[in-house]
């Protein structure tokens, strides 16, 4: 562990920040408070997305298996942690109030809100992890000792606040319980399962397009959605929508032996930037300063590494950088 310290903390502490600064669900003042970036990057989001990345070595899994593990920490973040699965108004996105519940369950929005966490909590930050240090992409980070303590904090921590009501959460449900857990285990194994086809790979050239790509994966994996929410078109229509997409994903990234890391991360960068733009378009009517401020930080930062991506492909593959823009 101490061997890979840098990548683990770096994984640690980027994760909150490219999830709940990025989308508004926290202010930067929060982060003040030493307690919530201290249960952010630890059982919040650390620990569990450190040891799915660590399921995902040993298992040598390709991005198809990944967004299968990225579901189901979605579903730990949400329908444990947050419990916002089983909220019938007041949910964090209130086009979804009321909207195909089923058991308790507001469906759409547990499968909105855990695409959102497989790509943003999971797939981006551990992409730009292995951007920043490729020499540990392949190497697992965690001895057995190592696994079982964080493992064992994590399950603690997450079952007592389960179970645990307050006036932001919902009343706990112990069948709940025994659902969340038996689909994150389904998504587990499936990811376990499924070809290691579009493993990620070294240095990649730059491709604009791959940017626009990652815009267009906002638009269709979230905004839509959210869309057909607000319309309360029926809940099957909405789920076959989610079935299609997630099936026409995996057949293209099955045709694909190997992705680069970089190519993954400007996909991460065209979704990251339409998020920072609705979210400072979102601020405005708020009349956040501080929000607005953190999302325009953003658009800058993601700028700054866009610039940074093409000026190392350039110098890489100067003749082939020339052909692809």
């Amino acid at each position: 562990m101490r061997a890979h310290r840098k990548p683990i903390f770096t994984l640690l502490l980027v994760t909150p920040v490219l999830t709940e600064l990025l989308s508004g669900n926290l202010a930067p003042s929060a982060f003040l408070n030493p307690i919530v970036p201290l249960f952010l990057s630890t059982v919040g989001y650390g620990f569990p997305i450190l040891l799915l990345r660590e399921f995902s070595i040993r298992k040598r899994m390709g991005i198809p298996g990944l967004v299968c593990l990225g579901l189901a920490y979605g579903i730990f973040n949400e329908g444990i942690l947050a419990k916002t699965f089983y909220m019938a108004v007041k949910v964090p996105i209130n086009t979804f109030d009321g909207y195909g519940r089923v058991f308790g369950i507001s469906v759409p929005w547990a499968v909105t809100i855990s695409t959102w966490h497989a790509l943003h909590a999971f797939l981006y930050p551990v992409a730009l992890v292995y951007y920043l240090f490729p020499e540990h992409c392949d190497a697992t980070w965690l001895t057995r000792k190592n696994r079982n303590w964080i493992s064992g904090i994590t399950i603690t921590v997450a079952t007592l606040v389960f179970f645990t009501h307050s006036k932001e959460t919902a009343a706990s449900n112990p069948a709940h319980f025994i659902i969340m857990l038996g689909s994150m285990a389904l998504l587990i194994w499936a990811g376990a399962k499924l070809p290691s086809t579009a493993v990620l790979g070294r240095q990649g050239l730059f491709k604009t397009k791959t940017i626009l790509m990652g815009a267009l994966g906002f638009l269709g994996l979230f905004l839509v959605p959210v869309i057909m929410a607000a319309m309360k078109i029926p809940p099957v229509l909405f789920h076959g929508y989610y079935i299609l997409a997630f099936a026409w994903i995996i057949r293209r990234l099955r045709q694909i032996r190997a992705v680069p890391v970089t190519t993954l991360l400007l996909f991460a960068l065209g979704d990251d930037i339409m998020v920072a733009l609705f979210g400072a378009i979102g601020t405005i009517g708020q009349g956040s300063i501080q929000k607005l401020i953190a999302e325009l930080f953003f658009l800058g930062a993601f700028t700054w590494l866009i610039v940074r991506l093409r000026k190392q492909s350039a110098q890489r593959h100067p003749a082939e950088e020339t052909r692809t823009q």
